[in-house]
């Protein structure tokens, strides 16, 4: 069941990730307890979406207390890698096929088990050990892939197969010989012992002890991972960007991310337009068009200055773009780069006392690097072209890379009113800014809202799930200049949000996207 009355709630992509989460809560857990529980069995549950060997970003709102953003992304290393040393790989999507760049020097520091270690130190009131029992038992025993996960597994496949111990790995189904399909476990002991250890030894261990020396070697001749990157500082702690909206505050994730800033802006321009507007599709895309198109020009190299944000979210910059949505007509779109898939996974939750939790990880396509004996499938970051704009290996060592994700919370009064976040690639803004509006400025309750059908622009296309479009709205889209892409059923390619709506009273409703097996779980 998706929607519950019961105001401690995680809604999350994996009925087992969301069962971990409400086990902890369970037993006297917080919500960043429930969250690290969650996203660890993700590991397991979502073996291509997240991972050890990625990077991810916490969004933490308790009472009495200011929130933080806790950014786990990768960090550009700091060794030359080797030229031409990323090995292109082409997935095929059916309808378009698609090339990721993988191996050794696809690899940005693992920076996500140190984040979520600072923030079970930070927050977390259960013993570690206890936090992580639900993702060691996943790993250690398995967990039985349903459809989705196993269609995953399958798409990836040249990935998953590229190298020996990826595919000592992953090659679980027909006695070691193929990928395990729906129905059959996916087990991960290697990794169940992994965690083990460092719930006893201490994150340390992954960052400057044997294991940070394996994942080192693991990434050499060819890989610019050093262990002084591992070495260095894993995580920031930042400021959520909070911008004023809909008669309250959207926490979302700041630069040097771009995704917060794209959602931001989009609402922002929405909130702008009459009333008499309210449900056209025709004002959703050119909102979501208007915020593709603010990464021409510098976007992407000024995302690293101070005070880019605020200088585009400027009242009077969003005041005259939203006047220039009334009258557009046409216009030329920002080819951005891609990702079909988008290998990303989202955990919201609350727990009784009040605090709540946004979570976003991913571990992009994965490099196909899979550090021995430790179960840990390194990530792929520097061969991701959405989140290297710049050019691979364009920035300097160190520099957090610049991600989509934007785990968000919406405050009012306060308090938390609406916990949400998506996978997705470049669709996962547009899939948070609908849900956001529709339950925000349109009144629409959290399963209508998550379910409800979706739009993505690209260029001037307009890609339209099932059941959005009337006659009327086809005909005012393509007066505008829109070539429409109408979809014949709901797909993953629309992000996937996990949503969690509290209402004045303190009652919970929640909902897990269907697009990406979402699931909804309370202790």
């Amino acid at each position: 069941m998706s929607v519950t009355k019961i105001r401690a709630t995680v809604a999350a992509g994996h009925p087992d990730t969301a069962a971990a989460a409400a086990a902890v809560m369970a037993d006297g857990g917080n919500a960043v307890d429930a969250a690290i529980a969650a996203i660890c069995t993700s590991f397991t549950a979502e073996p291509v979406l997240t991972g050890a060997g990625g990077g991810g970003f916490m969004l933490v709102s308790a009472p009495d207390r200011p929130a933080c953003l806790l950014d786990g992304f990768a960090r550009m290393p700091s060794g030359p890698p080797a030229p031409d040393s990323l090995k292109p790989v082409a997935i095929d999507f059916g309808d378009t096929v698609q090339t990721f760049h993988i191996g050794r020097a696809s690899v940005a520091s693992p920076s996500l088990p140190a984040m979520l270690f600072e923030a079970h130190r930070r927050f977390g009131c259960m013993p570690l050990r206890e936090v992580l029992s639900p993702a060691i038992e996943a790993a250690r025993h398995g967990i039985r892939l349903n459809r989705l996960q196993a269609s995953f597994l399958g798409l990836l496949e040249p990935i998953l197969s590229d190298t020996e111990t990826a595919r000592r790995l992953f090659r679980q189904g027909k006695n070691g010989k193929a990928l395990p399909v729906e129905g059959e476990l996916f087990r991960n002991p290697d990794l169940a012992n992994t965690l083990e250890m460092l719930a006893i030894e201490g994150i340390a261990e992954m960052y400057h002890g044997d294991l940070a020396r394996q994942i080192v070697r693991a990434c050499a001749p060819e890989g610019p991972l050093r262990m002084r990157d591992m070495q260095a500082g894993q995580m920031h702690t930042r400021a959520p960007l909070t911008t004023p909206l809909l008669k309250g505050m959207l926490l979302t994730n700041p630069p040097p991310s771009s995704g917060g800033i794209l959602i931001s802006y989009a609402a922002a321009l929405l909130e702008r337009l009459p009333d008499s507007r309210k449900g056209e599709p025709l004002r959703m895309a050119e909102a979501l068009h208007a915020a593709s198109n603010l990464r021409r020009n510098g976007f992407d190299e000024g995302i690293h200055r101070t005070g880019f944000a605020a200088a585009v979210l400027d009242k009077q910059r969003l005041d005259h773009d939203a006047q220039q949505l009334e009258y557009i007509t046409g216009r030329s779109g920002y080819a951005e780069p891609g990702n079909r898939l988008g290998s990303t996974t989202h955990i919201s939750v609350i727990d009784h006392d009040g605090m709540a939790v946004s979570l976003t990880s991913s571990n992009g396509e994965g490099s196909g690097i899979v550090v021995p004996g430790t179960g840990i499938h390194l990530n792929n970051m520097l061969g991701e072209e959405d989140i290297n704009p710049l050019g691979f290996h364009a920035l300097p060592a160190g520099t957090t890379l610049s991600s989509m994700m934007a785990p968000s919370i919406f405050m009012q009064h306060g308090r938390p009113r609406l916990i949400l976040g998506s996978g997705g690639s470049n669709r996962l803004r547009g899939a948070i800014t609908q849900v956001l509006t529709r339950m925000v400025m349109d009144g629409e309750d959290v399963e209508t809202a998550v379910h409800a059908p979706r739009l993505h622009n690209e260029w001037r296309q307009l890609d339209v799930e099932p059941g959005l479009l009337r006659d009327s709205d086809r005909q005012r889209l393509q007066e505008a200049g829109w070539r429409l892409h109408e979809w014949q059923r709901q797909s993953v390619y629309f992000g996937g949000v996990h949503a969690i709506a509290i209402d004045s009273g303190g009652g919970v409703s929640a909902s897990g996207d269907p697009r990406r097996g979402g699931a909804v779980a309370c202790p």
